[in-house]
């Protein structure tokens, strides 16, 4: 790995330990990790010196949650207006056939994988959290996670890959198409399978594996209690669900007689090996056994406003030191993966929810969640933060162009002014993963085209 000084920087913030923002300073990077901090560093012989002034630099976000196989599936027409169950069984009426007939195969989830992955680096993400449950028809044999993993290892992006499932069809009383559902044998050999060829748990691993399932309405009960079972077998292994996403909490009171939460908490989730996504409607008061169990929680606030949940309680998860992280989910509730853009929309939108200004979250917040936070909950502690021994995966953005003309703060312009949110550079463990605002692993233009194709190709 190449080494790399950055030179007066014009504004840092670490989001270390010290939550330190530093102005006209340098950062040394050796091997993957960074190497020193500080003004007028000495350039080693070897360094690439990149003049960085002008610039803001920030830990590499994580997105916490995402489904990117759904890149494919990106605003379909009769489906604008549809809630996340009648948009998965839309799919039948207008992409699932694809499946059917072969198209989204494993080549084309690799591509589209790859795509949202490139889409990620360009807008400072250096890790995705993926969960892919979709087996549908003779899908459920094929290699879609394997797929995402190559495609991860091609970007040269960190990739929490997710075994997710849908194990409880409507001819069981669940709320998923049945020809959707897997069975629990075959989940629990290929969940072991993929831990023992692709789970690495060095401190710098590119590629994780987790244990994912949908949700307490489309999975069985006893897949999670497995599941946490597994997790707590294997080294590294995180559990990681939808939870509270609306739909599932009548589910849970009109069959079960509870809340999703109790029913993750009598199958082994209460530990923060686990992390939640959406968490729109919980009771107030499990949120504070939210934060002894030290379980995550992912906000989408995009996905969130387009499927008409309203607000998640973000100021009493953040009061109640709940673990927060954030992501962008996939296009059943969010078309698109620019995490800056729904940190913007956070922003704003939670303001709507708290007549005391003092409530309403501050950029470094809703930064700090989507790097510190979300790589705490995905288990990266490594990375989202920028201090001497930490993976260099950073971020840096130049605000000497027109459409940051005036900003005095660096982290609220980031999220509130700008007309592209293209990173400038993007390093994961210390490689040029972005330079000048184009990815350098990849071709852009090729890929998309390739995607394209692909999913033309067999959909006609």
């Amino acid at each position: 790995m190449p080494t790399t000084l950055l030179r007066n920087i014009s504004h840092l913030a670490s989001f270390d330990q010290h939550e330190r923002e530093l102005s006209d300073t340098d950062l040394l990077v050796v091997d993957n990790r960074v190497a020193a901090i500080g003004p007028r560093l000495d350039a080693p012989a070897d360094a690439e010196v990149i003049d960085a002034t002008g610039w803001l630099v920030l830990p590499g976000m994580t997105n916490a949650h995402q489904h990117l196989y759904q890149v494919g599936l990106r605003a379909i027409p009769r489906l604008e207006r549809a809630p996340i169950l009648p948009w998965l069984r839309g799919l039948n009426e207008t992409c699932l056939d694809y499946w059917h007939a072969g198209a989204l195969d494993p080549e084309c989830v690799g591509a589209l994988a790859a795509a949202g992955m490139v889409e990620s680096l360009l807008c400072g993400v250096t890790c995705v959290a993926d969960q892919h449950y979709f087996f549908p028809g003779e899908g459920r044999s094929l290699p879609f996670i394997e797929a995402t993993i190559a495609a991860a290892h091609d970007v040269g992006i960190r990739l929490n890959a997710g075994r997710g499932t849908i194990t409880f069809g409507r001819a069981q009383g669940g709320s998923a198409s049945d020809e959707l559902t897997q069975p629990l044998d075959e989940v629990l050999r290929h969940a072991n399978e993929l831990i023992d060829d692709h789970h690495d748990t060095a401190a710098d691993a590119l590629i994780r594996i987790d244990l994912a399932p949908c949700g307490v309405h489309v999975d069985l009960p006893e897949l999670f209690r497995e599941f946490a079972a597994l997790a707590g077998e294997r080294d590294g292994v995180r559990l990681h669900t939808h939870l509270y996403e609306v739909v599932d909490t009548g589910f849970a009171r009109e069959r079960y007689d509870t809340t999703p939460w109790r029913i993750l908490e009598a199958n082994g989730w209460a530990t923060d090996r686990a992390w939640l996504a959406h968490m729109n409607d919980p009771p107030e008061h499990e949120i504070a056994e939210f934060a002894a169990a030290g379980v995550g929680i992912a906000h989408l606030i995009a996905p969130d406003l387009k499927m008409g949940w309203g607000l998640a309680p973000l100021r009493a998860y953040l009061d109640a030191g709940c673990r927060v992280g954030f992501g962008t989910t996939g296009a059943a509730s969010n078309d698109g993966a620019n995490q800056l853009a729904d940190l913007r929309l956070a922003g704003l939108t939670h303001r709507q929810a708290h007549a005391d200004p003092e409530q309403w979250p501050t950029a470094r917040e809703l930064l700090r969640m989507a790097t510190k936070g979300s790589a705490q909950i995905v288990g990266r502690p490594e990375t989202g933060h920028l201090d001497v021994g930490a993976l260099a995966d950073l971020a840096c953005w130049d605000f000497t162009t027109i459409d940051r003309v005036g900003v005095h703060d660096p982290l609220a312009g980031l999220l509130y002014t700008g007309i592209s949110d293209r990173a400038t550079l993007v390093m994961v463990g210390g490689r040029m993963v972005v330079r000048d605002g184009r990815c350098t692993t990849v071709d852009e233009r090729a890929l998309a085209a390739r995607a394209n194709a692909l999913i033309r190709r067999r959909a006609t």
